[in-house]
């Protein structure tokens, strides 16, 4: 024996219901032709009974359609819902994809900001050592023009020669600051 479909068992049952709703209005219609002297005999508990089995038959049957509608109804949600997991699995998906694109950008971004206040911090520096340097440059120039006039006057001339024309020996000049007079070999 084959097995039918959920869609052939439909049918047969819906054919099934048709007949036995036939069969139901046939004995009805028997019943009350009887007449009431007929009802207490033997023959009218049979159709009495075969009425209820038929009822009885049409109930299942119609429980039976509302099964199967109901079953179908689950089938179709149960078919949307698994394309909505498969949707939303791609979207999740793309999601970490771009989770970890934003990521690298990010890294790349805390990288590029930490080396960019590393060299903030390089240029800040060597501003200050500039400035510093300027400062030093501005005092030692002059310190040098008012410690040594021969140098605005003649600036051309190297600095030894300067100190062997001065009027005073570095030596002299040496002893007599000293209190004591080296000679002239040492």
């Amino acid at each position: 024996m084959t097995q039918m479909t959920q869609d052939e068992i439909i049918s047969n049952t819906k054919t099934v219901l048709q007949g036995l709703e036939a069969l139901r209005v046939e004995h009805v219609s028997l019943m009350t032709g009887m007449g009431e002297a007929h009802r207490e005999n033997e023959k009218s508990d049979i159709v009495r009974k075969n009425i209820e089995h038929i009822e009885l038959g049409l109930s299942e049957a119609q429980v039976m359609m509302a099964l199967a509608s109901h079953l179908q109804n689950i089938e179709a949600e149960k078919q949307k819902l698994k394309t909505q997991v498969r949707r939303l699995h791609q979207e999740n998906a793309w999601l970490r994809d771009e989770l970890a694109n934003t990521q690298q950008k990010f890294q790349a971004s805390e990288q590029l900001v930490a080396q960019l206040e590393e060299e903030k911090k390089h240029l800040e520096f060597m501003a200050s050592v500039k400035k510093y340097d300027d400062n030093q440059e501005q005092e030692d120039s002059c310190e040098k023009s008012r410690t040594d006039p021969v140098v605005e006057l003649f600036p051309d001339e190297e600095n030894e020669e300067r100190n062997n024309m001065s009027p005073t020996p570095p030596s002299q000049f040496a002893n007599s600051t000293a209190g004591y007079e080296i000679p002239a070999r040492l």
